[in-house]
């Protein structure tokens, strides 16, 4: 159950939020002291007939007010009340379970398949998954060659309805997956070869950037999406080290000023950075090195913190975890950045889920109570079910939900004859996730906006744990570190979260 939050902000504003409506009011503070009042067992009636004869009350904390204010927030905090704005919201029903169907479905119409090339990489990160800071399966450099695919992606392809509209992303991924070329191309002239009224593709990839020069010409040729790792300058890039340690930024952004020259437009429309944050970089510096050096903005993310191995954890939280940065500093390169900057961004999904003026259909904006009218039962967690947006298939033959979930998770298996799912099965291994977590997300405020994947819990153990659960303390602080934020630049936050609500 979600009760009513009253925060104050760094201005000092004080506001409510509503769970059961949905909405963030500004209030006066004795809305709040009325609550606490009422939440305490004190009968509101008998306590202003108390106070009349004064004239006026000293609250504690709160301010002197006279009688008639207080009468009048009275009646407001009765409003208040009457309309649900103080009412709690009831256990969110997470009561869902992933159906045999479900799963089913899932699979004839699955958006993108990712083959994990190779597990073979030519350079060696300091902060990769597979390095001594994360306990992980041991590798082995295995290779995918065509002929361990062809069933699985002849099976998959068929299990599909032709039809002009009937579209696959195929992904690549490594370890370096330049470094098993031929099985790119094998794939790719396999998938040129149905009708395209029947199917199309579209190709993507996931590079280091070190043999994108010798390979550009097929990549321009078959239009691939191509995603670029790299940190930053020289010495953000750092971290991502040749298999001899010794630096890769030269050699990566001379084969990428290579196809800037060569192929100005592809690398305009089709090339993209990836960027991890550690503690050799910032948001800040990798924002104006990719403004100068591209004119492009990188997808950001902070190096894992999940799975660390405990024998390194202080040398990994002391030498590479990023840094905080200043108040600043954060507020110049937010400026720069607008809707682009991760915590701008992040706050325009707060004023869609909290302030209760975000609609996504017509719907929700004439139901009085936004989403009460639905008995819908959800599933615990944000994870997405199993296909129905993308399927990992590793170099070793086994097939997972996505390639960010540790290989412990297969939810199938393929060889050169023969592709291993069971729906029922997985169906089967889901629900009992979710039965374990559930009990956590319960409790937790951000049920009905979650975060997390089910994956990062621990979930297979006895005892599971989720980073991202908060309880009202916890959310009144998110509430009120967003509100601060809006309150230090109303127009600014208010351009760039209709921006963000317009791009999707």
């Amino acid at each position: 159950m979600k009760n009513a939050v009253f925060f104050t902000s760094g201005k000092g504003n004080r506001y409510l939020y509503s769970p059961y409506r949905n909405q963030l009011r500004l209030c006066h503070p004795l809305i709040h002291h009325l609550f606490s009042l009422e939440k305490k067992g004190a009968n509101l009636s008998r306590w202003i007939t108390a106070i009349r004869k004064n004239g006026e009350i000293a609250i504690p904390g709160v301010g002197t007010f006279s009688l008639s204010e207080v009468s009048y927030q009275l009646e407001k905090y009765r409003f208040l009340k009457r309309n649900g704005f103080v009412k709690p919201d009831r256990d969110m029903n997470i009561e869902g379970r992933l159906k045999v169907s479900d799963v089913k479905k899932n699979i004839t119409s699955v958006k993108q398949i990712i083959f994990e090339v190779t597990e073979d990489c030519n350079f060696n990160c300091t902060y990769c998954t597979y390095s001594k800071f994360y306990i992980n399966k041991e590798r082995h450099n295995s290779y995918l060659s065509f002929e361990n695919i062809r069933h699985t992606l002849t099976e998959l392809i068929s299990k599909r309805t032709p039809s002009p509209s009937n579209h696959l992303i195929v992904s690549f991924y490594g370890g370096e997956p330049l470094k098993n070329f031929k099985f790119i191309k094998s794939v790719v002239e396999f998938t040129s070869s149905y009708p395209k009224d029947q199917i199309s593709f579209t190709y993507s990839l996931s590079s280091n950037g070190l043999l994108v020069k010798k390979y550009i010409g097929f990549l321009v040729e078959h239009d691939f999406e191509l995603s670029v790792s790299l940190d930053g300058d020289e010495v953000a890039n750092s971290f991502r080290v040749l298999k001899n340690n010794k630096p890769s930024f030269d050699i990566t952004t001379k084969n990428l000023d290579y196809v800037r020259t060569h192929y100005p437009e592809y690398f305009e429309k089709k090339i993209s950075f990836l960027t991890v944050l550690h503690s050799r970089n910032s948001i800040k510096s990798v924002y104006e090195f990719f403004q100068e050096r591209y004119g492009k903005v990188p997808q950001m993310s902070d190096v894992n913190p999940i799975n660390l191995n405990p024998s390194h954890e202080k040398e990994f939280r002391e030498k590479v975890h990023s840094k905080p940065i200043t108040q600043q500093e954060e507020k110049e390169t937010i400026k720069k950045m607008e809707n682009r900057h991760p915590k701008v961004r992040e706050t325009a999904k707060f004023l869609e889920y909290y302030s209760g003026f975000v609609f996504k259909n017509y719907l929700e904006m004439i139901s009085p109570i936004r989403g009460k009218a639905s008995s819908k039962k959800f599933i615990p967690t944000a994870t997405c079910t199993p296909f129905s947006i993308r399927a990992y298939f590793s170099a070793d033959g086994t097939i997972l939900p996505c390639e960010h979930i540790t290989p412990f998770y297969v939810i199938g298996s393929y060889t050169d004859h023969h592709l291993s799912l069971d729906p029922k099965g997985i169906a089967r291994l889901y629900n009992h996730y979710y039965d374990k977590i559930s009990r956590y997300c319960r409790t937790c405020y951000f049920i009905d906006n979650c975060q997390e994947c089910l994956f990062n819990t621990g979930v297979e153990t006895d005892h599971p744990s989720c980073s991202f659960y908060t309880r009202e303390s916890g959310f009144k602080e998110y509430l009120k570190r967003h509100y601060s934020s809006i309150e230090n630049d109303y127009k600014f936050y208010r351009k760039t979260a209709q921006t963000t609500f317009y791009e999707g």
